[in-house]
């Protein structure tokens, strides 16, 4: 496996995405209610209190109080699951619930209405997001019920001459297909950026590189060896493909970018570097820098997962230029994941590829850290893919 560097990586000198106004950030930031509010926890709190003085109260005058110790465990329980999700950032809103949900086979997948908790798509100055099932020959052993979910931006006419570039995003382990455009925001974050002129229109795929057979939850977008999903051939020769014929794409590298976080981070430096053919640019949030337990679940052989440890394979495997690779870690961390980022970030900038490092001030590895980033992601693969 991939080894902790012995010393510390310098990257000061690796360029830093320039600072988005705060008005643009709120904005990039919004959309949340109840279920991402320390409101509802607190309110939550208030009502177990409540709750369990009644049960005592009501015991002391020989009445039956379990009815209300029930109630207060479960309010208990859920004001800690709301805890837990307003600290990962995982359910913004309801809307964002029913889009997780529906990714993970529950429930009609709705329609969007960016940032808020209103259902719609398109409109002036708003893109439209949609959720389709792009089919896969049975030989690569995908799942067939899975969702993959497009942002087109405003204006997007299918009749039109216009094409526009597109930027795939894979999310982690485990998770689905609509955490980006759910804990990510996605949509929210292309509106809100477009009309800032901080991007130019683009085209937001997320894919579902979940699988079947061993490690159905965790393929890092592998290709497996093991009787498992071909994630990675599906990615390149049917994902792709399938996008390019079905939207005005820019279609070829130039108009291209593949990024993703935590464990879809590893999938954008492994499928990005590994497919740069394909990608102009790699957008790496949150990464690892090997395929860990999933790889080996994946893969038959510890010489293959050698073969996709970015550490190992970085500073020899053949790569075109231009090529350029945003890379963000959260602030102040100094784990062994970051460490590796770092590593491989001046590895690769040494041989000539553009890296932009993003530190993400105030923020561990969670869904809340991947909001934040997502819209620098976006400005740096912007400012480096082409449009028609």
């Amino acid at each position: 496996m991939s080894t902790l560097p012995t010393t510390p990586i310098d990257v000061s000198s690796l360029p830093r995405p320039d600072v988005i106004p705060r008005a643009v950030m709120r904005q990039l930031l919004g959309g949340g209610d109840w279920l991402s509010s320390w409101w509802s926890v607190v309110g939550a709190g208030v009502l177990v209190v409540a709750l369990v003085v009644l049960a005592v109260v009501r015991r002391r005058r020989r009445r039956r109080g379990w009815p209300w110790v029930a109630v207060s465990a479960f309010v208990t329980v859920l004001g800690l699951g709301l805890t837990a999700n307003v600290i990962a950032g995982y359910v913004p809103n309801v809307l964002a619930l029913r889009v997780s949900l529906a990714s993970w086979g529950f429930g009609e997948a709705p329609g969007l209405k960016h940032g808020t908790a209103q259902e719609r798509g398109g409109g002036s100055g708003q893109g439209a997001s949609t959720a389709t099932h792009v089919p896969a020959p049975a030989d690569l052993r995908m799942p067939t019920d899975s969702l993959t979910w497009v942002y087109t931006p405003p204006g997007y006419d299918p009749a039109a001459a216009t094409r526009y570039p597109v930027v795939y995003l894979v999310h982690g382990s485990p998770g689905a297909s609509g955490d980006w455009f759910a804990a990510g925001n996605v949509a929210q974050a292309m509106d809100v950026l477009i009309r800032a002129g901080r991007v130019q229109p683009m085209i937001v795929v997320a894919p579902d590189v979940n699988g079947t057979g061993p490690s159905p939850r965790d393929t890092e977008c592998l290709d497996s060896t093991t009787g498992g999903s071909q994630v990675d051939t599906y990615l390149t020769d049917v994902l792709v493909p399938w996008v390019d014929a079905h939207y005005r794409t820019v279609a070829d590298r130039s108009g291209r970018a593949f990024g993703g976080f935590s464990s879809g981070g590893y999938c954008a430096l492994d499928h990005g570097l590994r497919h740069a053919d394909q990608f102009a640019a790699i957008l790496a949030m949150g990464p690892y820098a090997d395929p860990g337990e999933g790889g080996h679940a994946m893969l038959a052989t510890q010489a293959e997962w050698d073969a996709h440890d970015v550490m190992k394979y970085a500073p020899t495997i053949a790569l075109p230029s231009p090529l350029t690779l945003f890379l963000s870690v959260p602030a102040d961390e100094n784990s062994m994941s970051v460490r590796h980022a770092a590593q491989v970030a001046t590895t690769l900038a040494g041989r000539g590829v553009d890296v932009v490092w993003r530190e993400e001030p105030g923020q561990t590895h969670t869904w809340t850290m991947a909001r934040a980033t997502l819209p620098y992601a976006l400005v740096t693969a912007s400012e480096h893919l082409a449009a028609s």
